[in-house]
């Protein structure tokens, strides 16, 4: 018997007799003990564990036996263990992690190299469980302050939910105004928010959760920053755990500098069957994939991830996948079985009745895209991981490192973006079906031929320089810049002092854009001054002529077709709008009205749609970061040339401010970290007045009488939620 065999014998629909599953033991032990490289052993231990109930009784005592020599000691029981058995599965518990939670083999060396305060790199597949390990080390209570950083909201969301149960030893720190207590503290930001936080006290262990992000070549507009957050940390220690997927190497040299263990595994904990749609019948047409997509999916009962290449892509398969189950009465009878009557009231009410998410959750269908407000996309997770969604259209917001119950994954676009995805996308993507203890076996539906197969090398630009972006040179000390990184950073050095000063304090954005600007304003202070002296609220000439300087000097490629707004003049009236009507619902209303958007669009469903897909993406995009950095950033430039010339100089801070906290009182503005909607905490700004410490916040919070001061149940959840 071979793999092949082994593999359609457990997968047959009809129990495995006696000699069956003994030839199977025979098989799978032989692979084990050769130390199975193709880790075509584990992988049929993991289909027979799928298939349990049909193993004979009377060989169950064997399996045992060789799913323990596997490694796999999440999956044993006590039961049926012998003496020599129950020691070792006890030495896999978790010292520290509640629950009586258990590690598999790979997991446990890894955890005992972080218990002996090494530093350590991994790559391992999506199913390892690496991130159950940052855990275990806040659990260990052994570092007085640590930074936990994650490449997006939605995974720092997941990170604070999971690790809240330790909010009574640790102090959480997630917004960039909150200061550190003189105990505990746990630091949960962005590279971006790492390297802009003031207050860090002496760091003694940090994480950096997608390390792959450090790489220019893998995330060019964020890379910088994460590269500049983690020069920050390195200064202040050398105890780090950095957790990725499907990495081949890291740059020599990097990890013996910083004595970290480099530790590299294929270990899996779930096995994956993959179709090739694209193979059957020769490959389809792009402009005829939908139809065979839309049958496929009627016919997958478990929780299904659909990838699309982008938020328009994923609106339009999530608007038009309704219309099927609409078409069919057994399909839209069985899905609307899954009440999200909450999320759904609060949608028509905070954003717009006609929105297609508001349709699709009745029908058991999300979406999530980068696009969508933060608590929303986290509540549409949970909606997927407790099966009330089934059907979940996303981009790579979901696809990097937030963990889901997917038991199928479809690849439906070959695009990331406007770029094709490459076998490393490809791996990530795939890698998001199946779930340890949930499902043992994942499908993976490919509507295209997967991307040539290549190992993914990383370079940390930090430590190789070499193709380090002017944004990292400059916050790095000179003595540490290296020869053949000095000429890019000839113009920088010819400036003042406090020029250089100016630039390397507005971190993140670009340095060549920055002293572009700087220039333009000294050389013409005098006809553009009434243009940038402007505070609190500006008209719209001087609004649009400063975000045409962010526009034109400030974005980079990648970004440059992104976020909704077609033009800096379009960003500036769509701002403005933000600014009248203080809210998200207040815009698209207003739009709706305009006689603009109706000759444009006359079907009024395809209008709202079209409104609110705009407004949300600007809202994201822009408003919630970009534009008040740009401001931010802009108005210091303004004030540098202002008081160097001896005039008085304008402020666009109280703008940015308003704009990135979403007009909510300065007081409650943290709740957008919490996951709370700005409806929610509008009406908690109604009770609580005063400034309060996060954690006394949530307190005065969940003892409001929430059920008779006019919250929403869905707002009532996410407070209860906190």
């Amino acid at each position: 018997m071979n793999y092949n065999e082994a593999k359609e014998l457990i997968s047959a629909d009809r129990n495995i007799t006696f000699n069956e599953s003994f030839q199977l033991t025979q098989l799978i032990s032989k692979m084990i003990s050769a130390k199975d490289t193709s880790n075509e052993g584990r992988d049929l231990i993991i289909r027979v564990l799928d298939v349990w109930d049909k193993i004979p009784t009377a060989t169950e005592k064997i399996w045992k036996d060789i799913i323990e020599a596997a490694g796999y000691y999440p999956y044993l029981e006590k039961q049926d263990l012998s003496g020599a058995g129950l020691l070792r599965r006890e030495y896999h518990r978790s010292e520290y992690l509640p629950e009586e939670t258990y590690l598999h083999a790979e997991q446990m060396s890894l955890s005992i190299i972080l218990d002996a305060a090494n530093s350590l790199i991994v790559s391992a597949p999506t199913s390892f469980g690496k991130s159950k390990l940052i855990e275990e080390v806040v659990a260990s209570l052994k570092y007085e302050n640590i930074v936990i950083i994650q490449p997006t909201l939605a995974l720092l969301d997941e990170t604070r939910k999971k690790l809240r149960k330790y909010s009574d030893k640790y102090n959480m720190v997630v917004t960039t105004t909150q200061r550190p207590t003189s105990g505990k503290n746990l630091f949960l930001f962005t590279g971006e928010r790492v390297a802009e936080y003031e207050y860090f006290p002496k760091i003694n262990f940090f994480v950096i959760d997608e390390f792959y992000k450090l790489s220019i070549e893998r995330d060019d507009e964020r890379a910088a920053s994460l590269n500049h957050a983690l020069y920050k940390l390195l200064s202040m220690t050398h105890n780090f755990y950095m957790l990725g997927p499907s990495i081949n190497s890291i740059p020599t040299g990097f990890a013996e500098q910083h004595n970290a263990v480099w530790f590299k595994t294929d270990f899996a904990t779930v096995a994956v069957d993959i179709e090739r749609i694209w193979d059957k019948g020769g490959r389809i047409k792009e402009e005829d994939k939908e139809q065979p997509l839309f049958k496929l999916l009627k016919g997958l009962k478990e929780p299904t991830i659909i990838y699309c290449s982008s938020p328009n892509k994923t609106n339009k398969l999530t608007r038009n996948f309704l219309k099927f189950v609409m078409s069919s009465e057994e399909l839209k009878s069985e899905l609307q079985a899954n009440n999200n009557d909450s999320i759904v009231e609060w949608i028509k009410e905070n954003i717009h009745e006609d929105w297609i998410l508001a349709k699709a959750l009745k029908y058991s269908i999300g979406m999530h895209h980068g696009a969508l407000p933060r608590h929303l996309s986290s509540s549409i997770i949970d909606l997927f991981n407790r099966g009330k969604v089934r059907y979940l259209f996303c981009t790579s917001t979901l696809i990097e490192g937030v963990n889901t119950s997917a038991k199928n994954v479809v690849l439906f676009d070959k695009k990331k973006g406007s770029k094709p995805i490459d076998y490393f996308d490809f791996k990530n993507i795939a890698g998001r079906s199946g779930r340890m203890k949930t499902h043992f076996i994942g499908r993976v539906f490919q509507f295209h031929k997967e991307p040539k197969q290549e190992e993914l090398d990383i370079d940390i630009p930090l430590f190789t320089q070499t193709n380090a972006p002017l944004e990292l040179l400059v916050q790095i000390d000179r003595k540490e810049i290296k020869e053949t990184a000095t000429k890019k950073l000839d113009k920088f050095y010819q400036l003042d002092s406090g020029a250089q000063s100016l630039i390397k304090q507005n971190k993140g954005v670009s340095v060549e854009g920055q002293m572009k600007v700087l220039d333009i304003f000294r050389r013409n202070i005098d006809s553009l001054y009434d243009k940038i002296s402007w505070s609190g609220v500006p008209h719209y000439p001087e609004l649009a002529f400063v975000i045409g300087l962010g526009w034109e000097n400030f974005r980079t490629v990648s970004s440059s077709s992104e976020g909704g707004a077609r033009s800096p003049r379009h960003l500036a009236t769509l701002t403005l709008q933000y600014i009248s009507t203080k809210s998200i619902k207040g815009m698209i209303e207003m739009m709706a009205k305009n006689d603009y958007w109706i000759k444009k669009i006359p079907n009024a469903q395809e209008r709202i749609e079209s409104i609110v897909d705009m407004v949300l993406q600007v809202n994201q995009h822009w408003f919630r970061y970009k534009l008040p950095k740009w401001l931010s950033v802009l108005s210091e430039i303004q004030k540098y040339v202002c008081q160097e010339k001896g005039r008085q100089s304008g402020d666009y801070g109280v703008l940015a401010n308003l704009v990135e906290n979403a007009f909510l009182p300065n007081h409650l503005a943290v709740l957008l970290e919490y996951g709370l909607p700005p409806s929610a905490i509008r009406k908690i700004g109604e009770h609580i007045r005063q400034e309060m410490d996060p954690e006394d916040l949530i307190t005065a919070i969940k003892s409001l009488d929430t059920d008779k001061l006019g919250f929403l149940p869905y707002e009532i959840e996410k407070i209860r939620d906190l």
